[in-house]
């Protein structure tokens, strides 16, 4: 079946994904205690936040990635201690003041060792209304010093009352302007090998159209191209043939898979 590839590190050629995770890196070697990230669905907060764990990483940083996404306090807070200490393989049966203080403990550990902890929270906006327990707990532990760690917290839109306080310089993906979208397009197909002279004016216009500037959507839109120009060699590419591939890709929302029955051959 066509069109189910991805290429999460092409991603990154848009210089203001760059410019935000570099602003986030900063904040967090600077040791602010809260960073947030937000964007509409489909801007690539998730890619941000990985791109930052990862660069974090190489510079020696103890980083723990969980999505929040229709979790309370309880489950987020398991999800933290079993990936963070080894010997927390009973901490389901914790109470939750055991798994709190188990968790503060292991941050201070790391902290007393000289390994800075940033942890990386997508999706906050998606949680539990409980989470919001959690997340003070996390800010007061960040803030206090006692313990060397960071928030880094990715949201649609409002920054929870929970983080705000403690927000120095909130960062904000943008959906892309028509010209961005078409140069990101046009450079993200070259890499994907296809011919972009295929492409006139026109069809170019309509990339931007269909995707509503959304990285995400541009994505894999070029990736369903890319499947539509391996499927048929030659074939010309229009603003129409890009609409009948968005409008079946897009039937969906922007962060799941799209279907693919536009690709399929006869």
């Amino acid at each position: 079946m066509f069109g189910q590839k991805t290429q999460p590190s092409w991603f990154f050629g848009s210089a203001k994904h760059a410019e935000a995770v570099n602003r986030l890196v900063y904040l967090v070697e600077c040791r602010e205690p809260v960073a947030v990230l937000s964007g509409p669905d489909g801007s690539g907060r998730s890619r941000v936040l990985e791109r930052v764990g990862r660069e974090l990483k190489r510079a020696g940083d103890r980083v723990l990635m969980i999505s929040l996404a229709g979790l309370d306090s309880e489950g987020a807070l398991w999800q933290l201690v079993s990936r963070l200490s080894a010997s927390a393989g009973n901490s389901r049966s914790m109470r939750r003041h055991e798994q709190l203080n188990l968790l503060r403990d292991e941050l201070a550990g790391l902290s007393q060792c000289g390994t800075h902890t940033t942890l990386l929270l997508d999706d906050v906006h998606r949680a539990d209304a409980d989470a919001g327990v959690l997340l003070r707990f996390l800010v007061s532990l960040a803030a206090s010093g006692s313990c060397s760690v960071s928030l880094a917290a990715a949201v649609e839109s409002e920054i929870p009352e929970e983080l705000g306080a403690r927000v120095y310089l909130p960062v904000r993906l943008e959906r892309f302007t028509a010209a961005e979208s078409a140069g990101f397009a046009a450079e993200l197909l070259q890499r994907l090998g296809v011919e972009t002279e295929l492409l006139d004016a026109n069809t170019l216009r309509a990339i931007p159209e269909v995707t509503g500037g959304l990285p995400l959507r541009l994505q894999q839109l070029c990736e369903l191209l890319q499947a539509w120009s391996e499927a048929w060699p030659g074939g010309e590419f229009s603003a129409d043939t890009v609409r009948m591939i968005a409008a079946e890709a897009f039937t969906s929302t922007a962060t799941e898979a799209p279907p693919l029955r536009a690709l399929r051959m006869a």
